[in-house]
């Protein structure tokens, strides 16, 4: 993934991204759950690459969008599902 990013190639980044979680459920099914299985399914044709990340219930859903897609389409399709339930959409940028 980093050499991907390192490319600026974020395509490829996206799909090692959503390889991992794949990979990831396979180690462990306990890794997801009906929510996240959820909230993945709503938003699959807005995005290009998936994962959840952190622990315990603590974590968050990480995503890249579509070239076309912006955070605001995101979040609108986020909240006609979800409504007030704290699903959401928070910034966050490479470091």
């Amino acid at each position: 993934m980093r050499y991907e990013l390192e490319k600026d190639n974020v395509d490829g980044f996206a799909q090692l991204l959503t390889e991992h979680w794949k990979e990831s459920q396979h180690i462990d099914a306990g890794s997801t759950n009906t929510c996240i299985d959820q909230i993945f399914e709503v938003i699959d044709d807005l995005i290009d690459g998936k994962m959840i990340c952190g622990a315990g219930g603590g974590g968050f859903l990480q995503v890249v969008l579509k070239k076309e897609i912006s955070k605001d389409d995101l979040r609108e399709r986020l909240n006609e599902v979800f409504q007030d339930s704290g699903v959401d959409v928070w910034d966050c940028a490479f470091v």
